[in-house]
């Protein structure tokens, strides 16, 4: 029986894994630098071992273990999709000036890619890591405490978790789905129907999209699911692929979990001969500046990705800057706007 005891997160060496995985220390670094050269049973043991420590192999051990590195990561779930590039721009520019580099990683909306993403930006020891929306996973939550635990600023954006890591700054994505449904009621639509993928922030908007439609006498909507990233093309198959009662072109009013969707199901409505709106309203969300300029322009939800870039900046920026016994999390709301256009 192994005599261990765990140790706290922010102490975790390699040691504390090889010894919980029953394995030495060289097996724990050979598995991590080359795991083709460990055997898969000894190689799950070690990977479970570092998941539930929370360890992550340390990229800079060659340097000060008081230097700064001046890096601060930056995780998304995509980068193919233009409504997190405001964000992304926000947080660069206000780093960039005060001598910060930014490292970008893409989680693709994929667990196991999440959690391999994060090891590589938190093997860098950097000064923070912003989270586009929560983490997916238990052992990504895991890496991330252990993070903070060792100084590192944790920020959650796109999001309003009730279990922040770290400082959150973001808006109700729930909230979102309750006001677009409120506005589709107020004009009399009563065949709804939400189009967006099945990760948290796009499920919170359908919630609440579906628990207004309820409270105010309105059928279920129709929900149809995209996989994950989903681009304009996806939303127009779906608008093509469904017929009967799963078909879209039943729908009076669509809200587009992202405006990119929108103009999707904007192009293929059209060309089924629909009218927008008189025929089906349709909303996105992220006011993107085609949103302005497509025939019909389109009505959607407006977020400052911008300006939640630049408040998670700051947010990384005032941690660094003090002692961690001297620094609250801080739950930042920048809300959304209702943009009413043309299409609905």
């Amino acid at each position: 029986m192994s005599s261990y005891t765990p140790c706290p997160p922010s102490q975790t060496r390699l040691l504390d894994v090889a010894e919980r995985a029953g394995v030495s220390v060289i097996t724990v670094s050979r598995a991590l630098r080359t795991p083709a050269k460990v055997a898969p049973e000894t190689r799950a043991r070690i990977e479970a071992a570092v998941a539930s420590l929370g360890y992550v192999p340390n990229l800079v051990a060659g340097a000060l273990a008081s230097a700064r590195t001046r890096t601060v990561g930056i995780l998304v779930p995509t980068v193919s999709s233009s409504i997190f590039a405001t964000t992304i721009n926000g947080l660069t520019d206000a780093l960039e000036s005060e001598g910060y580099s930014i490292v970008l990683a893409q989680s693709g909306y994929e667990a196991a890619r999440e959690v391999a993403a994060l090891a590589a930006l938190l093997g860098r020891r950097p000064e923070g890591i912003v989270m586009v929306g929560s983490p997916m996973t238990d052992a990504a939550r895991i890496m991330l405490e252990a993070a903070q635990d060792r100084g590192t600023m944790v920020v959650e954006t796109w999001d309003l978790p009730e279990r922040p890591i770290g400082s959150v700054v973001g808006f109700d994505n729930r909230a979102v789905g309750n006001a677009v449904a409120a506005r589709f009621a107020a004009a009399g639509h009563q065949r709804l129907a939400f189009v967006g993928g099945d990760d948290d922030r796009a499920s919170a908007r359908f919630h609440g999209f579906a628990e207004t439609a309820a409270r105010l006498g309105q059928a279920p909507p129709l929900r149809i699911q995209l996989p994950a990233p989903s681009a304009m093309a996806d939303a127009v198959a779906a608008y093509n692929a469904a017929h009967g009662p799963e078909s879209l072109s039943r729908a009076d009013a669509i809200f587009a979990a992202t405006d990119v969707h929108a103009f999707g199901l904007l192009s293929a409505a059209l060309r089924h001969g629909r009218r927008v709106p008189e025929d089906t309203a349709l909303v996105g969300l992220g006011d993107l500046e085609m949103a302005r300029f497509s025939i019909p322009s389109l009505t959607t939800v407006r977020i400052d990705g911008a300006r939640m870039g630049q408040a998670a900046a700051s947010l990384i920026l005032e941690g660094v800057r003090r002692p961690s016994h001297d620094y609250a999390p801080k739950r930042i709301d920048l809300g959304f706007e209702l943009i009413v256009r043309e299409s609905g």
